[in-house]
C-alpha cells in the first residue's frame, strides 16, 4: 500500500479532530480525571521477590525448609570494637538485642554473646549455660574468665565471635513471613541500629540481612528515582524551550506527558497492580522523552506548512496527514520492543514491559489528540505570497526551508556521493564491535549492580572484609525417609565428610584455617568434648550409636535449645549452612552443581536439596542470558515483520532493520570491552534501544518512499527527506539522549549504565540513520516505481 493512502486516512482523522475538538478535549479530561483518582490507590512493591519466579522444585524445597526449621531469614548486626567483651560494649549488645527482639516484626530468636547456650562440663556430666545470664559482671577477673570460656568453644570462635575478640554478631532469626505482606521488618531494624542510643566511640554497629538491606536499598532507590524524575521533568521543559520556543508548544506537550503517565499509573493502581519503585523511573523518563519527541514531529511539520501557507487549520490537518502514519508506526514498534520484556520470565521485567508499552501508547494518544486540537486555535498568518513563491522557485522546494533544512539537504547529497565509503566504514565498525559482544559477561553481583558509591554498599563491603563478615550463604538439606537416621553415627559422621567436600567450593568462606560451614555436628562434638574434660581430642562425633543418642538426649534435657534449629524431632532431617565470600555468577553455579553431586555421593539413599536466596541468583543468571536473547529476538522479528507489512516489501523492511542492528552491536561491544556485565537492569537496554532507534528509520524510510512516489527519483527523494525531516530526527534523538542523561549523575551503578548505554545506542542509531539508511535505499532501490 502506498504511503499516500495512509496519509489520506490521517487527513480525514485530522479533519474529524478539528470539527469535534471540544468532544475530544472533554473525553480526554474524563479519562485523565479517572486516572488521577486511581493514583490514590497507588501501591509500591519494594520487594526483590518479583525478580525471582522460582521453579516448582525450588519453591517446594524452600517451603519445606521454612516449615521445618522456621526459615533462614535473619537480621544480623556486626559489632566491632577494640574488645567486644568490654562492659560498655556488652551492655550495648544486650540493649540492642532486647530492642530487636521486642520491636522487629516476626522476631523469633536472638543469638549473641549476651544471649546464647553453651555446653559446659561438670562433675556429673555437663550443663548448658548462658555465661551472661545474670548480666555483665563488675569484677574484671570474673569477666575475663567468661571471655576465656566463650573463646575456648570452637563452634563459636570465628562464627559468632572472632578469635581476637574484636568482632561479634548479634543475630535475630525471623519467623517465616509472606513477602507480599510488605511488613516493615527492615525499616524497624534499621531505625534501631542507626538510633542515637547506639552511637559510640567504643564500638560500631553494621547491619545486614535480606530485609535490612532491602530497607536500605529502598531508601536510596526512592530518593534517586524521585530525583531523576524531577530532573527529567526540567530537562524536558528545557528541550521544549530550546526547540519549540512558543508558549503553546511548551504547555501542550507537558500536559500530554503528565496526562499519559498519570493515566497509565492511575489505571494500573485501580486494577490493583503494584508499581516497582526500583524500575519506575525508567518508564516515566521514557514516557517524557517519547512524548516530547512525538510532539516535535507534529509541531515541526505544522510550522513547515504554516510558514508557507499561513493557514492554521489547513496546516494542522496537513501535519496530521504527513506525520500521523509514521508516528503511529513508531509507537507500534516501540510497544513491541517493550512487550518483549514479558517473554523473559522475570516478574518485574514483565511489569516494566507492560507499563512502558502502556505509557508509550497513552502519551501517543494524548499527543495526537492535544497537539492538533490546541494548535488549531488561533488566527491565520498573513503571508507574502510573492516572496514565498520566489523562495520556493529558488530552492526548488514545496515549502519555505530554513538554513538548518538546507544544511540537511546538503548532507543528503553528500551521503549519496560518499555511499561506498560509508558502507565500508560502517562495516568495519560493526566487525570491530563483534568481538566485544562475546566479551560481555553475565553476573548477578548485587554490590556491583548497585555500585560502591552508595554508603550502605560501602558498609556491606566493609562487613565482607571483616573477619566474621558474610553476605551470601546457602543451606544443603538432607532428608531420610526413616526416623532416627541421624542417631546413627555413620550418618552423623558423613556430615563431616560432606562439609570437607563443601569447603573446596570456589566461594566457600574461610576464616583462618577453618571453613565457615556449620551443622548439627558442632553441637554433637562440643557435647562429646565437654563429657571428656574438654579434651580437644574428643571434639569428634562418637562412634557408638548408644553414646550418640545419650549425648543428644542429655543436651536437650540440660536446657540446650539449639538442637531443634538443626535437627528435626524425629532425627530424620538436618541441614548444613555454607557461608560464601562473595558472589560470582559462574562460580556460584559451579559450586551449587558440585554441592548437589557431593551430597548425592555421600548420601545416596537420602533426598538432598539446596536452599537459599543464592539459588534464585544462580537460576537468574541463566535466565538473563536466555531472556536477553528471547527479548531481543522477539523485538527484532516483530519489528521486522511490521516493517515488511507496512512498506509492502520484504527488501524495504529488511533494509530498515540493518541500520538498527548496528547500535545494538555497538552497545554489546561497549559492555564487553569496558567490562559492564549483563544484569537485571542492563538487559532491558538492547530491546528498548532497538524499539526506539527504529523510530527514526521509520520516519526517514516513510518520507523517502513518499517522496519517491511523488518524484520517481531516489536522489530527489533523499534530498527532500533530509531537508524536511533531517532536523527533526536530530532534535528527537537529542531530546531522548538528554532525558536519559539524567541517569548519568546517579550513584546507583545500574541506573548510570542504563543512561550511558542508552545514549550510546541512540546516538549511534541516529548516525546510522543519517548514513547507512539513505545509502542502503539509494544503492538497493527498494521502492516500486509507479506505472
Amino acid at each position: 500500500m502506498s504511503v499516500e493512502k495512509f496519509n489520506d486516512w490521517f487527513r480525514k482523522f485530522g479533519e474529524i479532530q478539528i470539527r469535534h475538538r471540544t468532544v475530544f478535549i472533554i473525553a480526554l479530561a474524563i479519562i485523565t480525571f479517572v486516572g488521577a483518582v486511581g493514583l490514590t490507590k497507588f501501591q509500591a512493591d519494594n520487594s526483590d521477590d518479583g525478580w525471582f519466579e522460582d521453579s516448582d522444585e525450588i519453591k517446594r524445597n524452600q517451603n519445606k525448609f521454612d516449615q521445618i526449621f522456621g526459615g533462614d531469614d535473619a537480621i544480623m548486626v556486626l559489632v566491632e570494637a577494640e574488645d567486644v567483651f568490654k562492659p560498655e560494649v556488652l551492655d550495648a549488645i544486650d540493649r540492642l538485642g532486647k530492642r530487636l527482639l521486642a520491636e522487629v516484626p516476626y522476631a523469633n530468636e536472638l543469638t549473641s554473646i549476651m544471649n546464647m547456650s553453651i555446653s559446659k562440663g561438670t562433675e556429673d556430666g555437663f550443663e548448658v549455660i548462658n555465661p551472661f545470664e545474670d548480666g555483665v559482671p563488675t569484677d574484671s577477673a570474673e569477666l575475663k574468665e567468661k571471655r576465656d570460656f566463650i573463646l575456648s568453644r570452637r563452634s563459636l570462635v570465628n562464627n559468632l565471635v572472632s578469635d581476637d575478640g574484636r568482632e561479634t554478631w548479634v543475630i535475630l532469626s525471623l519467623n517465616h513471613y509472606a513477602s507480599e505482606e510488605q511488613v516493615p521488618i527492615g525499616q524497624a531494624a534499621l531505625s534501631i541500629v542507626k538510633a542515637d542510643e547506639f552511637k559510640s566511640d567504643e564500638y560500631t554497629l553494621k547491619g545486614i540481612g535480606r530485609a535490612y538491606t532491602e530497607a536500605e536499598e529502598n531508601e536510596v532507590i526512592n530518593k534517586e528515582c524521585a530525583k531523576r524524575i524531577i530532573i527529567g521533568f526540567f530537562v524536558m521543559i528545557l528541550c521544549l524551550l530550546l526547540f519549540v520556543r512558543s508558549l503553546r508548544g511548551l504547555i501542550v506537550p507537558i500536559i500530554a506527558t503528565v496526562g499519559g503517565i498519570v493515566t497509565v499509573i492511575g489505571y494500573s493502581s485501580l486494577f490493583g497492580i503494584k508499581s516497582n519503585i526500583t524500575m519506575l523511573a525508567l518508564p516515566v523518563i521514557l514516557g517524557m522523552a517519547l512524548s516530547v519527541g512525538y510532539s516535535i514531529h507534529y509541531i515541526n511539520e505544522f510550522r513547515l506548512h504554516f510558514r508557507t501557507t499561513g493557514k492554521r487549520v489547513d496546516s494542522v490537518i496537513k501535519a496530521v496527514q504527513e506525520t500521523g502514519w509514521p508516528i503511529l508506526f513508531t509507537v507500534i514498534t516501540t510497544m513491541a520492543s517493550m512487550i518483549s520484556f514479558m517473554t523473559v520470565g522475570i516478574g518485574e521485567l514483565k511489569w516494566v514491559g507492560g507499563i512502558c508499552a502502556s505509557i508509550v501508547f497513552a502519551t501517543y494518544l494524548y499527543v495526537i489528540i492535544l497537539i492538533p486540537v490546541f494548535m488549531s486555535f488561533g488566527k491565520d498568518r498573513k503571508i507574502d505570497r510573492k516572496a514565498v513563491e520566489e523562495i520556493q522557485a529558488k530552492q526548488k522546494a514545496e515549502y519555505v526551508p530554513t538554513k538548518a533544512d538546507l544544511f540537511f539537504e546538503n548532507m543528503g547529497l553528500w551521503v549519496a556521493r560518499k555511499r561506498w565509503w560509508i558502507i565500508g566504514v560502517g562495516t568495519a565498525i560493526v566487525i570491530a564491535s563483534i568481538p566485544g559482544c562475546f566479551k560481555m559477561g553475565v553476573n548477578m553481583d548485587y554490590m556491583q549492580m548497585m555500585g560502591r558509591k552508595i554508603p550502605y554498599i560501602k558498609e556491606l563491603q566493609s562487613i565482607l572484609d571483616a573477619k566474621l563478615g558474610s553476605q551470601y550463604s546457602y543451606n544443603l538439606m538432607i532428608e531420610f525417609p526413616e526416623e532416627d537416621a541421624f542417631k546413627n553415627p555413620e550418618n552423623m559422621k558423613k556430615l563431616d565428610l560432606l562439609e570437607a567436600y563443601l569447603s573446596k567450593g570456589n566461594l566457600t568462606r574461610w576464616t583462618g584455617d577453618e571453613p565457615r560451614i556449620t551443622s548439627v555436628t558442632d553441637i554433637v562434638k562440643e557435647v562429646n568434648c565437654c563429657l571428656n574434660a574438654d579434651d580437644p581430642a574428643f571434639y569428634i562425633v562418637p562412634d557408638d550409636q548408644e553414646l550418640l543418642t545419650q549425648e543428644l538426649f542429655l543436651y536437650e534435657i540440660s536446657g540446650g535449645d539449639n538442637l531443634s534449629r538443626w535437627l528435626t524431632s524425629d532425627y530424620s532431617t538436618t541441614y548444613i549452612h555454607i557461608e560464601l565470600n562473595g558472589y560470582d555468577a559462574n562460580k556460584i553455579v559451579e559450586d551449587i552443581n558440585n554441592a548437589k553431586k557431593w551430597a548425592k555421593d555421600v548420601y545416596p539413599e537420602a533426598k538432598t536439596s539446596i536452599i537459599g536466596e543464592v539459588i534464585n541468583y544462580a537460576v537468574m543468571n541463566e535466565k538473563l542470558v536466555k531472556g536477553e536473547l528471547k527479548s531481543f529476538m522477539f523485538s527484532f522479528i516483530i519489528i521486522a515483520v511490521l516493517m515488511i507489512v507496512a512498506f509492502s516489501s520484504i527488501t524495504t523492511g529488511l533494509i530498515g532493520m540493518i541500520p538498527n542492528l548496528a547500535p545494538v552491536v555497538f552497545i554489546g561491544a561497549v559492555m564487553g570491552y569496558f567490562k559492564m556485565d549483563l544484569d537485571m537492569m542492563t538487559m532491558t537496554i538492547m530491546p528498548m534501544v532497538l524499539g526506539i532507534a527504529v523510530d527514526d528509520t521509520i520516519h526517514f524510510t516513510n518520507r523517502c518512499k513518499l517522496e519517491f512516489e511523488r518524484t520517481g527519483s531516489y536522489k530527489e527523494s533523499l534530498k527532500i527527506s533530509f531537508r524536511e525531516i533531517g532536523k527533526t530526527l536530530g532534535m528527537t534523538t537529542f531530546i531522548l539522549c538528554a532525558m536519559f542523561s539524567v541517569f548519568l549523575g546517579c550513584p546507583v551503578a545500574c541506573l548510570f549504565r542504563i543512561g550511558l548505554l542508552t545514549i550510546v545506542g541512540l546516538g549511534s542509531a541516529l548516525l546510522a540513520d543519517y548514513t547507512l539508511t539513505p545509502v542502503l535505499i539509494y544503492v538497493t532501490k527498494p521502492f516500486k516505481e509507479k506505472k
